[in-house]
């Protein structure tokens, strides 16, 4: 039996321990799986890891997420057992201090981590990188996103209404987790793209304000076309005028063929983007008209000028600033932009920016 450390917390029978749960606040507003111990140690059985190992330190409150409280989580979640390296892997590389993970959690903006899993984890835990692959339905990509956000709500202390003040919100905050579509792909794998190794599980986390911003463009045939449909929907997120910070470009398998059979690579679809977005940074300034925009401020912190406003201005400040990764199905042209938080624009650190990435360890 393994050593558990977690205080058990007795429901009388005649208690409703879903409801119990609910009045703890300890739930992102749905119902959770009880975590009782059994459940628990079958979780933990899943890793070498000692229950009492320190993942991380998890804000705002900068509790310690051990392995334990992070199995108390996954069971929570409705996680499997063979989730569990992946949610130990999303926990360390938020918390590792890369990951924007306090700015994530307080921001009024509705930020949230997307996860992306690539290599072969995904088929071992039976993951979803096709039809509906954002979406609901497949347990192992719903779940895995879910308990790292009760990791942050339980942990850290996450909880809307305090330390979370977001405005609006989105269903994007419950989970958002998918496997990359690699045999889809015209490029390498999103992991091996950051330096890991094809046959290695890696999970990577980028924090957006939402989405998908959804691109249809059923009649682009060539790469060039389609990037200018991409360019358009880019061009209006956010702050119309104003740039914003790194994003990720779900491509479906149908335009993911049209940049193959052009022989497009990343950098191609970046470069294009640059270029097609931008504008004279004259134009991306807040106006009586458009209140969306670059202000007088940040054009001072990146030490612009007056007399350099007929510059040209991307929608982001860098080409790293544009993710791409492929998913979904076919019979349709899709693309899903998801917009990242607003980013440095001072040149010193405009290509400063890289995706967290965690190697999972082996089931």
């Amino acid at each position: 039996m393994t050593e558990l450390l977690s205080r058990t917390v007795d429901i009388a029978d005649h208690d409703d321990v879903y409801e119990f749960m609910l009045e703890q606040r300890i739930t992102d507003g749905l119902p959770l799986v009880p975590p009782t111990r059994e459940r628990v140690e079958r979780m933990l059985s899943a890793t070498r890891c000692s229950p009492a190992e320190i993942i991380g330190r998890i804000p705002p409150n900068y509790a310690d997420a051990t392995v334990e409280k992070i199995a108390v989580n996954a069971v929570a979640a409705g996680a499997k057992p063979e989730y569990l390296p992946a949610i130990i892997a999303a926990v360390r590389a938020a918390s590792a201090g890369r990951f924007p993970l306090h700015g994530v959690v307080a921001s009024t903006d509705g930020i949230s981590p997307m996860l992306i899993v690539n290599g072969p984890i995904r088929e071992q835990i039976g993951m979803n990188w096709g039809l509906n692959a954002l979406g609901q339905g497949n347990r192992a990509n719903m779940t895995i996103g879910r308990a790292l956000r009760l990791v942050l709500r339980n942990i850290g202390g996450a909880r809307e209404g305090e330390i979370d003040q977001t405005i609006l919100g989105g269903a994007h905050k419950f989970t958002l987790t998918f496997a990359e579509h690699e045999d889809a792909s015209p490029w390498p794998p999103l992991h091996v793209e950051f330096g890991y190794a094809p046959d290695d599980s890696v999970v990577t986390l980028l924090p957006v304000i939402g989405g998908p911003r959804l691109c249809i463009d059923e009649y682009s045939r060539s790469a060039r076309a389609l990037v200018g449909s991409l360019a358009m929907g880019f061009q209006r997120i956010f702050s119309p005028n104003g740039q914003i910070g790194p994003s990720m470009l779900v491509v479906s398998p149908e335009h993911a063929h049209v940049f193959r059979h052009d022989g497009w690579s990343k950098a191609d679809i970046r470069e294009a983007l640059m270029e097609l977005t931008a504008l004279p940074i004259r134009e991306r300034l807040v106006s009586a008209e458009v209140g969306g925009g670059v202000t007088d401020t940040a054009l001072a912190h990146s030490g612009l000028g007056p007399d350099e406003l007929d510059r040209p201005m991307s929608k982001v400040a860098h080409p790293s600033h544009i993710l791409i990764a492929v998913a979904g199905a076919t019979a349709g042209k899709r693309t899903g932009i998801y917009p990242g938080i607003v980013g440095r624009m001072d040149p010193e650190h405009m290509g400063d920016f890289v995706p967290v990435s965690e190697k999972i360890d082996p089931l």
